[in-house]
């Protein structure tokens, strides 16, 4: 497939509300042909016609209709509950169409492996929809850790609070309040436990202190982490969906229109030569090379901020693997990680204890 040819691509639960943000950047894509939508909701009708696309009510049947050369699907985006992914991604991948699945790629570490290994010997590609790895703050981020301006990095503290209302976990969502499938860890931490990962390397032992319950749901709501790195670092993170805060990834940058944008920093990295906060990204150094405590500090200014919006990048990556011309920014392989990491998050909980991080 050349690279000025269209894709065509499927959506898995256009209708919700991850695949409605799915849906408005396939359409607005000039290079994306969004062929079908896949949706057995009775609210799937609808948006079909709203959208004049063509619905399909089970992956069974939009495949067959492929293999019938009723559809064209080069590529599939799975925005379906978190239990589904696994199931649904080793059966688009065993077709031999490319998937796009959201995270988690997976709920627990052997389907997450089955996928990755059934997605290989089908010579289907993964991409997983850590969408904020293409954010151009984060781009910004990791361009300044890799000048070296602020030295080695020796620590990170970091922030993800917010307060769900209680609907967020009720039918037809309420997996979301379900130990095996929801959960802050599996639906927000996910997210930025892979860019302390992409930022900083891989995390190789946790510890995590549970905070109190608000709800009786049978999920984490509230936790503390200490995280060790294999460069050396560490970190700490504080993470909650029950707390009235303003330090959330989606509130510090606007990537989500959703939420209100607070710009409030949400990481503090620390360095040998330097510090800097995010999403601000002014970073902090000594005039003179030999700079210390008694020294005044200097604030320089953050680079100029890409607008593409982050599923735009992600979508033009996924256009680029099925193309053949560009590796996913999140494989299986890298999602895998960050789910043993998440493990060994929970199992901290449960043992009270530090956990090794085991990286295959």
């Amino acid at each position: 497939m050349s690279a000025s040819e269209k894709v065509s691509i499927c959506i898995v639960g256009a209708p919700g509300l991850i695949g409605v943000r799915h849906t408005e950047h396939c359409l607005a894509e000039p290079l994306v042909d969004l062929s079908c939508i896949v949706d057995p909701t009775p609210v799937g009708p609808e948006f079909a016609k709203k959208n004049n696309l063509v619905l399909y009510t089970s992956v069974d049947e939009m495949l067959q209709a492929r293999k019938d050369g009723k559809v064209k699907v080069d590529g599939v985006i799975l925005a379906t509950p978190n239990a589904t992914h696994v199931p649904l991604g080793i059966q688009v991948a065993q077709a031999g169409v490319h998937v796009l699945v959201e995270k988690p790629m997976s709920t627990d570490i052997p389907s997450g492996r089955e996928l990755v290994k059934k997605a290989s010997e089908a010579g289907s590609k993964i991409l997983v929809g850590q969408h904020r790895r293409f954010h151009p703050t984060i781009i910004n981020a990791k361009k300044l850790l890799n000048s070296g301006a602020l030295g080695r990095v020796l620590g990170v503290s970091g922030l993800w609070t917010a307060l769900k209302p209680l609907p967020y976990f009720e039918a037809p969502t309420a997996w979301r309040k379900e130990g095996k499938t929801g959960g802050v860890i599996l639906i927000n931490l996910v997210h930025d436990i892979d860019l302390l990962r992409h930022l900083f390397g891989d995390i190789v032992r946790v510890y995590c202190e549970e905070g109190p319950s608000t709800r009786g749901h049978d999920v984490e709501e509230t936790g503390a982490c200490t995280l060790k790195f294999a460069s050396g670092a560490v970190g700490t993170f504080i993470f909650s969906d029950a707390a009235a805060s303003p330090y959330n990834f989606e509130a510090a940058t606007g990537e989500n229109p959703l939420f209100p944008k607070t710009s409030q920093n949400v990481y503090h990295i620390l360095g040998t030569k330097g510090s800097s906060a995010f999403p601000e990204l002014k970073p902090w150094a000594y005039a003179k090379e030999d700079g210390c405590w008694t020294d005044n500090l200097s604030q320089g200014a953050a680079e100029p901020v890409d607008p593409t919006p982050p599923f735009t990048s992600q979508l033009r990556n996924f256009v680029g693997v099925i193309q053949g011309t560009q590796e996913p920014n999140c494989s299986g392989l890298e999602a895998l990680k960050t789910i043993i990491t998440l493990e060994a998050i929970k199992e901290s909980i449960q043992t009270g204890k530090p956990v090794d991080v085991a990286q295959q």
